[in-house]
């Protein structure tokens, strides 16, 4: 059984600085688990700035470390990943009350990769950390609807940083 933990921009924005507990919780919840979160190409591209000013990305840091990588670029040409990138900006959209065309993509993305790796057998089981509770929720609910209900898990990621740092106290 192979599981892939997927993770947003809003959960390493929560997480702050190497520094931070946050990020220590969260960096100590990998390597206890032996896992490294993936990063979608989009999520990965809201992470990291082209500012001469930022020295040390904390999303570079944990790729650097070991417990986080990036995804290889999503592949559109399989009809499942883009049935669920469609899915999923329109679940946010209708949620948001709002355009799908104005959806950031990197949500979308999130299922779109959980896709991509379980329709491939590459994953059995897939946990995507987001703090946006749209695109988590719109995650499992397109992603069950093309049969993958009982392996996409949505982590509330505010509530799993919260509870990491908890049990540290």
């Amino acid at each position: 059984m192979s599981r892939l933990h997927i993770a947003d921009t809003g959960l390493f924005v929560a997480m702050g600085q190497p520094s931070n507990s946050r990020y220590q919780a969260v960096r100590g919840f990998a390597r206890r688990n032996d896992i490294a979160f993936v990063l979608p190409e989009r999520v990965y591209e809201e992470l990291t700035v082209d500012d001469p000013d930022v020295e040390d990305v904390p999303v570079d840091t944990a790729i650097d470390e070991g417990w986080a990588t990036v995804a290889p670029p999503l592949e559109f040409s399989e009809p499942v990943v883009s049935r669920v990138m469609d899915g999923v900006q329109r679940y946010i959209a209708n949620a948001d009350d709002r355009p799908a065309d104005e959806v950031e993509r990197a949500d979308a993305a999130l299922a779109a990769l959980a896709a991509q790796h379980l329709s491939a057998g590459a994953a059995t089981e897939v946990y995507i950390y987001t703090t946006d509770i749209a695109a988590g929720e719109g995650a499992e609910t397109v992603l069950g609807s093309e049969g993958y209900g009982d392996s996409v898990t949505f982590v509330n990621g505010f509530r799993f940083i919260e509870d990491l740092v908890s049990s540290r106290s």
